[in-house]
């Protein structure tokens, strides 16, 4: 069994990806694909397609210290269709959750801090966790407006 702290990390971000993919439930690929104008704005796809990359490897790759494979520049460049967001979103809540089950009784181990303006020189992989929360949780802000605009948009 899994302390407390480690099965709140797994709520969190099980929360955080629902979240995510509630945002883009029944839009069709036009919705998907569009982003506002205004500059660095992304489109949904781009949105989703990054938090979900930058929590698998912030918690799997930076945390746990397991093999992740990303392109982030890749990410920003999405287009396309959405269909295979939620498989995407399942296998990286599967890797999260084999991750955290591996860092139960080492949250307090030392990791590369998350941020380059990090404060002090050591940071822990629970620090890495609990960036990975806020960060996929503002990207989940970011769709939420970023559908609201494309919904103002349409007229509804």
């Amino acid at each position: 069994m899994s302390s407390g702290e480690i099965e709140s990390f797994r709520t969190r971000f099980a929360y955080e990806f629902d979240r995510l993919l509630e945002t883009i439930a029944e839009l069709d690929d036009e919705a998907i694909n569009w982003k506002p104008q205004a500059p660095g704005a992304n489109s949904l796809l781009v949105l989703v397609t990054h938090a979900l990359g930058s929590a698998e490897e912030h918690v799997v790759g930076k945390a746990a210290g397991k093999t992740v494979v990303r392109n982030r520049d890749a990410e920003f460049a999405a287009e396309g269709g959405s269909r295979h967001l939620a498989a995407r979103a399942t296998e990286v809540r599967r890797r999260i959750d084999d991750a955290l089950a591996g860092l139960e009784g080492r949250l307090d181990e030392e990791r590369e801090p998350p941020f380059r303006t990090w404060p002090g020189s050591r940071a822990t992989a629970r620090d890495r966790l609990v960036h990975s929360i806020s960060h996929t949780a503002e990207h989940v802000g970011h769709a939420q407006l970023t559908r609201d605009l494309l919904k103002a948009r349409a007229g509804g």
